[in-house]
């Protein structure tokens, strides 16, 4: 079963701006979760489901409201499509996205990081093969405030 991603939105009943417990409610208690800290004083919750293929990040400084998805399995799509395990090749003559552009900055050996801003969307790519699909949640126009869906 296929579980279609909604831009800035999230996926099924998952949304940007949920609350750890409002997740837990409809996903149970995750696989595993993480706290990191951070040099900058702030800190994140990732919330891994691992049957689900999918990890949720919390933000210190969203006050740990849902603001980063992270899928990994190739049941979620995009416009119906499923890009996850697809190769680097046929991903690029798949995406139909008029600004998809590779981000320079996470290059790194055997990994690529291709941004779609118009859809809040990264593709990273790992080996050759897409290995995530990483969804972001809207940005007022000076890109300072969040715009949670409602």
């Amino acid at each position: 079963m296929n579980i279609e991603i909604q831009p800035f939105v999230g996926f099924g009943q998952i949304k940007f701006g949920m609350t750890i417990d409002q997740v837990k409610l409809l996903l149970g208690e995750p696989t595993s979760s993480t706290k990191d800290k951070h040099e900058d004083g702030t800190d994140d919750v990732s919330l891994l489901y691992g049957e689900q293929g999918v990890e949720l990040s919390f933000m210190s400084e969203d006050d740990y409201n849902l603001g980063l998805i992270t899928c990994y399995a190739p049941s979620y799509t995009v416009d119906g499509t499923s890009y996850t395990g697809l190769s680097e090749a046929d991903f690029l003559k798949t995406a139909k996205f008029d600004d998809l552009v590779q981000d320079e900055e996470f290059a790194e050996p055997d990994s690529k990081d291709y941004t779609a801003e118009s859809k809040g969307l990264s593709f990273w790519v790992q080996d050759g093969f897409v290995e995530s699909i990483t969804l972001f949640p809207e940005y007022s126009e000076d890109g300072e405030e969040i715009v949670w869906p409602s």
